[in-house]
This record gives structure tokens, sequence and C-alpha cells, in this order.
């Protein structure tokens, strides 16, 4: 009976589809587009992004105290390779980072 119970609350974690890492690649950038694997390909909709995989401006202070703003072109383009956290129930994916390639 005991492990009735744990198989079915396994389960119902595995069907709640928990927060995951996955890979994806870059295919289109206007609108993004980004395949996760032959069968799945995410469009924009369905993205979060971080400043790390897009444009943005930063303030930098100097040792004066004067503002300064930079822009950073962390921006994707097709064919990088990102790392994403599928959100608990799969409906969403965090654009977290670029996986860089040495």
């Amino acid at each position: 009976m005991v492990e009735i119970i744990k198989m079915a609350a396994i389960d119902a974690v595995n069907d709640s589809k928990p927060t995951t890492v996955v890979f994806g690649n870059v295919l289109s950038t206007a609108p993004t587009a980004i395949s996760i694997d032959q069968k799945l390909i995410l469009k924009e909709a369905h993205l979060i992004f971080t400043n790390n995989v897009k444009e943005h401006v930063l303030e930098i202070s100097d040792e004066l105290g004067e503002k300064r703003k930079f822009t950073v072109h962390n921006g994707l383009t097709v064919g990088d390779s990102v790392i994403m956290v599928q959100i608990q129930g799969g409906q969403k994916y965090l654009v977290f980072d670029k996986v860089v390639k040495e």
C-alpha cells in the first residue's frame, strides 16, 4: 500500500511538469523562435527574456559620481545556443543565458 502511494505521489509531481533546465537553438530573432528539439519550436509568446540575452542600457557611475549610460549588445542571433528554465506547467520558458562554445 505504501509503495502505491509513493508511486502516485511521484506520478503527480511528474504530471505537474516541475521546473526543469532545457537547452535550445535560436532559429530566428524577429520574431524570436527557439527550437528545443525537432518537434518543439517555441515562439516569442512562450518566452521570457533576461538581460543576459537582450540588448539593454546599463548606467554606471565613475569614481567622481558621474553617471554614464552604456548599451550592452547581448541580443540573440540565429544559431545561438541558449539555456532556458521551463516554468512549472510547461507553458513559459525563461531564456536565461547563452551557451559559450570554446
